[in-house]
Parts: structure tokens; sequence; C-alpha cells
């Protein structure tokens, strides 16, 4: 019975592409001895029984008292070692969420793990905390932007504790700096409740909404610039074009791309990269290309011209959209944040953890 309500409010939430896109979020459900958790890099709209690992939760419980290497590859390692080692028999073809250990702290039957744009105007913003702190006060926790993985995990493992002794009660609600919210609940109808309080508790602080209707846009610079991307990543390219006006607004210069340069959330590491190319004369894009494969390692995902707005590229039609919506995430946290302080992306170096991290590199090749 679990499993079922479990897939049905998986794809209730997964269906609205306001609070999950691409293979974001995840959910999961308890027994008193298993748990079952999305596995990494489904969707959650179409999820099915299959597409839940089954855990045991007293294994997961032991990796809490094991001591790891500071080292982050060979942390991350052996920490997925022991996930997997949890798994029942019968689940050893899947692969968990990355999060599953956070999932496994709560207290709750169900767990619900979003990253919603709105949400994420305030958790990556300058103000974040403190706002977090006035609206909400002690019915949360707030967690400090830190690398995902074992080391979030912990984090949380702590702070909840911590919570239970003052508070004499189990945390419920969690909001994670530059990540995303989780609501736990023992029915489907808290979850909703909880998502609720949190969701129009910063609703009723948003002035301007973002806006990504098509804006006025330059008609044969943009023919170019499409003619050109296609040359450069070659005709087998999948190309996305999205001239909005949050684009156009972040494209007309230096100054205005800052506000969107740099990720927010892992989620955009994942899907179009860390960092836009931006291109003001379409002319130099082979060259411009060229220069960025050099500097970062790999192509990037979206380009941002001037007075067209944003094309997002990639060798599939999934993954040129899945570009393209991470892209407009972004532009809508960043709008969003404008009411928090202005926007606040994750560090260079979390950044490059994301980048590098195998769990991420699995997740993205699944969605």
């Amino acid at each position: 019975m679990v499993l079922e309500k479990l897939v049905e409010f998986s794809n209730f939430y997964g269906s609205n592409e306001e609070l999950v896109l691409a293979g974001g979020g995840n959910t999961s459900a308890k027994t008193d001895e298993v748990m079952y958790i999305k596995g990494s890099g489904t969707s959650l709209s179409t999820i099915t029984r299959d597409g839940f690992v089954k855990m045991n939760r007293a294994k997961l419980k032991d990796i809490f008292t094991k001591t790891y290497p500071d080292n982050d590859k060979e942390r991350e390692a052996l920490f997925l070692e022991d996930l997997s080692a949890a798994k029942e028999k019968g689940e050893e073809s899947k692969r968990p969420s990355v999060e599953t250990t956070l999932h496994s702290l709560f207290e709750y039957t169900f767990v619900l793990h979003l990253h919603p744009a709105l949400v994420n105007g305030l958790t990556c913003s300058q103000n974040g905390k403190v706002k977090a702190e006035e609206l909400f006060g002690d019915s949360i926790i707030w967690v400090d932007v830190c690398k995902p993985g074992y080391i979030l995990s912990k984090i949380c493992f702590d702070l909840m504790e911590e919570y239970k002794k003052e508070k004499g009660k189990a945390a419920d609600i969690i909001l994670l700096e530059n990540h995303g919210v989780f609501v736990a609940g023992n029915t489907v109808e808290e979850l909703g409740e909880k998502l609720g309080f949190v969701t129009s508790k910063i609703r009723n602080e948003i002035i301007r909404e973002p806006d990504l209707s098509s804006g006025e846009f330059d008609g044969d610079k943009s023919m170019s610039t499409f003619n050109i991307l296609n040359e450069t990543f070659s005709d087998d390219c999948v190309i996305s074009y999205d001239p909005s006006v949050e684009s156009l607004k972040v494209s007309e210069n230096e100054e205005t791309l800052k506000k969107i340069y740099k990720p927010f959330n892992p989620d955009q590491v994942v899907y179009c990269k860390p960092y836009p190319l931006y291109i003001v004369d379409e002319k130099t894009i082979p060259e411009k290309v060229e220069e960025y494969r050099v500097k970062n390692g790999f192509l990037p995902k979206i380009i941002l011209v001037k007075n067209c707005g944003a094309y997002a590229v990639d060798v599939s039609e999934k993954g040129s959209d899945n570009a393209s919506m991470l892209f407009n995430d972004a532009l809508k946290i960043a709008c969003y944040a404008e009411n928090f302080g202005g926007g606040k992306p994750m560090t260079d170096e979390l950044t490059d953890f994301i980048v590098n991290w195998e769990a991420e590199s699995y997740r993205s090749k699944q969605v």
C-alpha cells in the first residue's frame, strides 16, 4: 500500500513543471524495515513501482556510525559502496538517489524533495537565510550550502538531532541553500500542506514574476546565429532557441550576464553545464566556442547572444530541451531572488565538485 501511494504522489508532483524539471527531485516511503527511494535519474512524472529502489533501513542507519576519508573522491566512492550494500536482495541492478541517506533521516513515512524555482529564489539569494528565519522561525531547518552526497547527509544528521533535542519533535521541513526543499509527513496530504506552507510564505514576498514570453529580438541575427551554431557544432547537433524577455535582458551586456553566469544549483550544472557562453557578434562563435572548450574542458550547452536571447545546444533533442528548461529555471530563480537581496550562485569549489562528481554524471545520462 505504501509503495502505491509513493508512485501516486511522485507522479502528481513530477507532472508539475513549476516543481520538477528533467530528472530533478526525489521521493521516498518507509515501512518499519525498508525504505523505497527513487532511482537515480528516473523521472518522477512517469516513475512506476520498478523505478524505486528497496533499501534496508538498518544498513542505511549504520552509514552514520562510520568515518570516511576527507578526500572527495575516496569518500564518495566508499560512501557509494556502503549505499549499494544497503540495497535489498533483488535490487542489485538499480541505483538509488544520491540523497537516499538524507531521506532515511526523516522520522516520517513519506518524504518529498523538490527544487522549485520559487523556493530557490529564496535559497539561492543573498538574504535567504535571514529571510527564511523571518518567514518560518523555528518551524524549519536551514542548511548552509555544502557538498552533496555524504557531507550533506552528515550535516543534516547533526542538525536534525540537535533540532529534536531542542524542540522535542522530529524535523519535517528542511531548506537547503543553493539546492531546494525537503518536506516529510506520515500522510500524502501532510506533504501537500507543508509544501504549500513553504511556497505560500515565499510567494507573498514576490514583487516581480519572471517573464518568459517572447521578447523583441533581431530576426536576421538570430537566423545567422542558428546557422553558424549548426556549422560550429556539426549538423548532428540539436538547437533549441528561446528569445524570452528574461534571456534578452541578461544578454544585453557583460554586467547583466553576471546575474546568471554562475549556476544556482546542481541541476543547472548537470543539465546545462555551469557557465553559458556569451556572444556579442555571432561571427565570432567558432573561435569563442573553441576558447570555451579549452578553458573548461567541455563544450557549452547554453549560448547567450546579444539581441537574440538563449540557444541550447546538445547532441540529442532531449539534451537540448533539458538544457533549455534548466536555463529558464535559472532565469526564474534570478528573478525571484531579486526579492531577497539578489542572486547568490554556488561557489566555484562546489561547482567544480558537481562537474566532476560521478553520481551526477550518472544521473545526467539517465534523463
